[in-house]
Order: C-alpha cells, then structure tokens, then sequence
C-alpha cells in the first residue's frame, strides 16, 4: 500500500493520482469514463505543466493517457500496477511497474465505491479512534495497524455534505507529511468526483505543490474514442 507520494516518481504524480480518483470506478454506474487532465507541480520554484486527455474502462481497469502537453508520449496502466510509456516521435516504449500504480495496493476504492467515509482506510486496518463536528464538518481521526506503525502516527479526514474535502497524514514521527484538498465535485448520476485536487508534499524542510484538474467529462455510451482501444505498435523497440 502506497499512501504518501513519492517525489522520485514526480513525472508520474498525474497518473498515481487518477489512479486514486479513476480507478474506483469499478462497482459504480460508470462504465467508462474519458475527460481532459490539466496537471501542474511546483518544486524549489520550477513549474511543470502537464495536459493530458485520459480514457479508462472500469471492467478492465485499463486507462490510456494521451499527452498533449508535452506531446508525443501515451501511456497504458492497468491494475495489476503495470505501466507502459510510448514514445510515438520516437517508436520506443518503456516500462514500469509498482504497487503505487495498482488499483488493488492504492489506499482507496473511495469516491465511487462509496467509502468516502473512510477513503478505504478500514480496508487496511486503519481503526477510527475520535469523530468531532464543527461548523458543518465532520472531522475525523485514523490510527493505523501495528504493521504500519513505521509510516504512520494517524489519517485526519475532513467530510462536508458527507464527501472528504480534506486529508491530512502524519508520518511515524508525528510531522505533517501530507495535505490533500478536494474541491469542485461533479456529479454524475449517482458518482460524484472532485474536479480539482490540490497535494502539499513536505520533504527534508521543502513541499511539492501539486494540482490537477478535471474538466470535458464524458461517461458510459457518451464517452466515444479510438483511443479506447489503442495498444502499443509490436515494432517500438525497448527504450533502456
């Protein structure tokens, strides 16, 4: 189980991220789902954009991410935590794999599987040990299994209207190690998903900002692409 994100894999914070967010769509009424991605992290003041269109089908859990900005690569994920780059300009394909990219080892089957109450923690063994209301909130504190003890001290959740708006974790420490905000939730019949999500990373007395946005949302039999069904060519040579 991956729960903090890791900057070692910053050029892949877009896809860990939707893999939060998109690959819960497996026991919801969306089918398949396809919608433009506009990504932005800021570390040690340099600024990467990136835009991206994504497709994923819940029955299969595969997802294909088109890059617009920077242009050229498309990348296939599935959930079994297998990632392939492609380079079109370029007819090469390289590889990755990890449980942070499986949809089995993330820390949710959250939005659309309804746990939003818990983000899926009591799957890990995460008990919720005090539950506060104020000024319309819910706020509440997660304690993690033994076998977690070296990463965590506690998960606080933030619900308004009975969706999270906020999560903060702390590491084994007691720091702060990270921030979530999720903001602008559409909703889509009975699924509901944040449109924009805002994560503070803190690390060695510095912080990675990331943002994403979600916005041209297309669902089940309105969600029409060829790029659904797009593979890798046989010909791309290994990129080593």
């Amino acid at each position: 189980m991956t729960l903090f994100f890791k900057p070692a894999n910053l050029r892949l914070f877009p896809l860990i991220l939707l893999i939060l967010v998109l690959l819960s769509f497996r026991s919801s009424s969306v089918d398949k789902i396809m919608m433009k991605m506009e990504s932005q992290s800021l570390h040690r003041g340099k600024v990467v954009n990136v835009d991206a269109w994504l497709y994923f089908e819940s029955l299969t859990g595969r997802m294909v991410t088109r890059y617009e900005n920077p242009a050229g690569n498309i990348m296939v994920s599935n959930d079994k935590g297998e990632v392939s780059v492609y380079d079109q300009d370029e007819n090469t394909v390289s590889y990755e794999q990890g449980a942070e990219y499986s949809t089995e080892s993330s820390m949710v089957h959250f939005f659309l599987q309804g746990k939003t109450q818990d983000m899926g923690l009591s799957d890990f063994g995460f008990q919720q040990m005090s539950t506060e209301f104020e000024n319309g909130l819910t706020i509440t504190e997660w304690f993690p299994p033994a076998s977690l003890y070296h990463l965590y001290n506690r998960i606080e959740l933030v619900h308004e209207n009975f969706l999270p708006i906020y999560a903060a974790y702390y590491d084994a420490q007691r720091n702060l190690a990270k921030k979530v905000f999720y903001a602008e939730y559409e909703h889509l019949g009975d699924v509901s998903i944040p449109t924009l999500i805002t994560e503070f990373n803190y690390i060695e007395n510095d912080s990675i900002i990331n943002r994403i946005r979600f916005s041209e949302i297309k669902t089940n039999h309105q969600a029409q692409s060829p790029w659904f069904d797009f593979e890798i060519p046989e010909d791309a040579k290994l990129d080593r």
